[in-house]
């Protein structure tokens, strides 16, 4: 009995803890994750219990519904074996959903009041990772090959940890959308300058993988921010990090190379296999099949192997030697799941991004928006690395001033006003 009062007392922290596991996950090594999740399903259905919370269906089916679709296309999918490893790789897709749709009202504000500590949690952990990768290379080799490997050694020589240095990036750009926000909600001196520092070591980083999709991604979300709060502050910190990423694009020569290739797609070789010229190659088979997809597209399991059969036809062999996806996940769910998969996705994105607007929910529309922008040139649904932070961020963050606890809150109020009046008359 005293174990059970003592975890009641502290239902609220126990969740905000579980929570808060989820925004450490860039320390967290993949093996552990899925323990992670578990111990963040149970929590969100004794929430529930505990709380006596009606599921949230609507919620649920919305935010479920591309997986729901994934599930359907098995059923005329030829490689089901390539198709169930997808589901696996998807299951994200599903689990958040659901634990969402689950947590008590009560216990998501006292989550969203302490929103803010979570960030910097975020922040921390993509920050330490970032380092102690570039610390683990530096004690092998000296500081200028570190800087150049980087983006490829982390994608193969950390057991635990490896990870494409694209889907690194997007980690840092949304710490770096974090900041924003913490900057905007206010900060003293000191917390100030401790974030700024962390800021500039991450963009350090993001320019040293430098990933076009997520650099592009963030300037952009950087931009609408500061023209939704019209802060004195992010203006200066905006400046600050434009004016570093379009200094070091123009003058370091790697990375200008790497930006001048998004001017010059008609005039590259078309032997020559830069990243943009990869992706046209990719997008010019993409397209071509995709009025064979049709409205279900080819299955889950197949959608892939069309691509490859296409890059053999035109023979683009290093294409069809590494097996490459679509590299656009909206020409992804063409393939696999047809142009009904595609418009499930987008009303769910859709809808969600019009009410976080109006609802001026700004974090939800900021996170989600960076993630669809990436969208156009990484498949991030069908990577663990990807999807898992993808569904996490999305379906926590649309709840933020939703009308479930919008309506709540007023409900409690009125509520509290009976009790007043109650105790008043006895």
């Amino acid at each position: 009995m005293g174990a059970k009062i003592l975890i009641e007392k502290h239902s609220n922290t126990i969740l905000w803890l579980l929570t808060a596991m989820m925004f450490a996950f860039p320390v967290i090594p993949s093996p552990v994750r899925p323990v992670c999740i578990v111990l963040f399903v149970i929590g969100s259905i004794w929430s529930s219990y505990y709380c006596k919370q009606q599921f949230r269906w609507r919620y649920f089916l919305l935010n479920a519904s591309v997986f729901i679709v994934y599930l359907i296309s098995l059923t005329y999918s030829d490689d089901l074996s390539y198709g169930f490893r997808k589901i696996e790789t998807g299951a994200s897709l599903i689990v958040f959903p659901l634990i969402f749709s689950l947590i008590s009202i009560k216990h998501l504000n006292y989550i969203f009041e302490n929103i803010h500590k979570l960030m910097w949690i975020f922040i921390t952990t993509v920050l330490i990772a970032n380092l102690a990768f570039f610390i683990k290379f530096y004690t092998h080799y000296n500081f200028v090959d570190s800087v150049q490997h980087f983006p490829n050694i982390i994608r193969s020589d950390i057991y635990g940890w490896n990870i494409h240095p694209i889907y690194l990036s997007m980690h840092v750009a949304i710490a770096i959308i974090f900041s924003l926000f913490l900057i905007h909600k206010g900060l003293s001196l000191r917390n100030m300058c401790i974030l700024l520092l962390m800021d500039l070591v991450l963009i350090l980083f993001l320019l040293i993988m430098i990933k076009k999709g997520p650099i592009l991604g963030l300037v952009m979300i950087m931009s609408l921010l500061v023209v939704l709060f019209k802060n004195r502050s992010l203006w200066i910190f905006y400046g600050s990090i434009v004016t570093i990423v379009i200094g070091v694009i123009i003058f370091h020569p790697k990375v200008n190379s790497k930006f001048s290739e998004l001017l010059e797609i008609n005039k590259n070789n078309h032997d020559e296999l830069t990243s943009t010229n990869i992706r046209m190659k990719i997008y010019d088979c993409a397209v071509d099949i995709t009025s064979d997809a049709g409205i279900f597209g080819f299955g889950l399991g197949d959608g892939k192997n069309h691509l490859v059969n296409c890059y053999v036809e035109k023979e683009a062999f290093a294409l069809s030697d590494s097996q490459y996806n679509s590299h656009n996940q909206y020409l992804g769910f063409i393939l696999n799941i047809g142009y009904l998969g595609l418009i499930f996705f987008l009303l769910f994105v859709g809808i969600r991004l019009i009410k976080a607007y109006s609802n001026k929910n700004y974090l939800a529309l900021a996170v989600v928006s960076f993630y669809c922008i990436v969208m156009f040139s990484e498949n991030i649904l069908e990577r663990e690395q990807g999807v898992i932070f993808f569904s996490f961020f999305a379906n926590l963050l649309f709840l933020k001033n939703s009308k479930y606890l919008i309506e709540s809150t007023k409900k409690k109020q009125v509520e509290n006003v009976f009790e007043e009046l109650n105790v008043g008359k006895n």
